[in-house]
């Protein structure tokens, strides 16, 4: 599968429900395609470097969760939001409960950031759309949901 092909599959997916079916499947996409970003880091070809700073994501990162009972820790790569502002998140609604889920991405352990993947798309196709503004306000990024990486759990209640 193409770069675009998982990226563009990756955000696409069923919103409702039990949402994606194919992790172990992206995990393996998802943990080859680090391991190119790595080899990109650290070869003498300067496009590549950058590319790769793109898609490198380190910092602070949140999962939302309309009021969750109990965390899988499924050691699955999932999407995370870098957004500072709760409200930027398009299905956000303040007026219910939500667990919010801490965790920070590493220069060891780092995310994959799809506004880092659009952005550098943009440098050759300057149009190029992967998905839509809403959901681009996001600022979704592809890390694991492991138990050691967890910084923090809270339940929130805005309103």
């Amino acid at each position: 599968m193409d770069l675009f092909e998982l990226f563009r599959m990756w955000v696409n997916h069923p919103k409702e429900g039990s949402g994606r079916s194919n992790l172990d499947k992206t995990d393996e996409d998802w943990k080859k395609f680090l391991q190119n970003i790595r080899n990109w880091e650290n070869i003498e070809d300067k496009e590549a470097n950058e590319f790769a700073k793109y898609l490198l994501y380190t910092g602070k990162i949140r999962r939302v969760h309309l009021d969750l009972k109990e965390v899988n820790y499924n050691n699955h790569y999932v999407s995370w939001t870098s957004a500072e502002k709760l409200e930027d998140l398009y299905w956000f609604d303040s007026s219910y409960s939500h667990t919010i889920i801490t965790a920070e991405a590493t220069k060891d352990n780092p995310g994959i950031s799809v506004k880092g993947f659009i952005d550098a798309m943009k440098l050759d196709i300057e149009n190029f759309e992967l998905n839509s503004p809403a959901i681009r306000a996001e600022q979704e990024v592809i890390f694991p949901l492991q138990e050691k990486l967890i910084l923090s759990i809270e339940k929130i209640k805005i309103k």
